[in-house]
C-alpha cells in the first residue's frame, strides 16, 4: 500500500521493514520461534514503472530483510530469506490510452521477474475504470507466462547480479531505507511512529 499512497522507494522498503519487524516481535512474544515467524511472512510491493530503481528496490528488500531478522539469530539462515509477491502498480495507470497500462505492466513485470521476487501478479490494463474483461485478464496473466516461458528469467539465478549500475543502486537505496528504518525503531517501532 506505501508505493500506491505515494511513498518512494525508500520509504516503501523503510516501512514495510518496520512493519515486518513489528509483526516479527509479536509473533514472538505469542510464542513462535524467529525460525517459524520470519519463514511464514510475506511481504506484498507493488512495482512502479521505474525499471532499473525496481529491480534494485527488490534485491535491496532482501538485504533489509536479512538484516532485520539476523540480530535474532535464526537457526537456519533460510529464515532471513523474503518472500516477495509483487503486484503491478494501480497508481499510474491511465485510462485515456488503457493499452499504455499493457506495456507499463509488462516492463514492470519484467523488472520484477529480474529482481528474482517470489511471485508476480499482473493487473488486467482495464481495472482502472471497469471490472477486467476476459480479454484484459488473459493478457495479464499472458505477460507472466511470457516472462516465464520464453524469456526464461526462472532459469537465471540473479540476471542482475554484477550490473554495476543495479548494483550500485541497490546499495544506495539499502543504505537509505535502513537509515529510515532505524530512525523508526528509534521512535519505537512502526506502530508507535504512525500514532506520533
Amino acid at each position: 500500500i506505501f508505493q500506491n499512497c505515494g511513498s518512494t522507494i525508500v520509504q516503501e522498503l523503510a516501512f514495510a521493514m518496520a512493519v515486518g519487524s513489528e509483526y516479527l516481535n509479536k509473533l514472538m512474544d505469542n510464542g513462535l520461534s524467529v525460525d517459524d515467524a520470519a519463514s511464514a511472512m510475506k511481504f506484498n510491493f507493488s512495482i512502479s514503472s521505474n525499471y532499473f530503481m525496481e529491480i534494485a528496490k527488490f534485491r535491496a528488500a532482501r538485504m533489509l530483510w536479512a538484516n532485520v531478522v539476523a540480530p535474532y539469530q535464526p537457526a537456519c539462515e533460510c529464515s532471513s530469506k523474503i518472500r516477495i509477491h509483487a503486484i503491478t502498480a494501480r497508481w499510474n495507470m491511465t485510462v485515456y490510452d488503457a493499452y499504455v497500462n499493457m506495456l507499463r505492466a509488462t516492463s514492470e513485470a519484467m523488472s520484477a521477474a529480474i529482481a528474482g521476487v517470489s511471485s508476480i501478479e499482473v493487473l488486467p490494463f482495464d481495472v482502472a475504470y471497469e471490472n477486467p474483461t476476459d480479454f484484459s485478464r488473459r493478457i495479464a496473466r499472458n505477460v507472466q507466462l511470457i516472462l516465464k516461458e520464453e524469456s526464461h528469467f526462472d532459469h537465471v539465478v540473479d540476471p542482475a547480479g554484477g550490473a554495476y549500475y543495479i548494483e550500485s543502486l541497490t546499495s544506495s537505496i539499502a543504505a537509505e531505507a535502513w537509515k529510515l528504518f532505524r530512525e523508526l525503531e528509534e521512535k519505537g517501532g512502526y506502530i508507535a511512529a504512525f500514532k506520533e
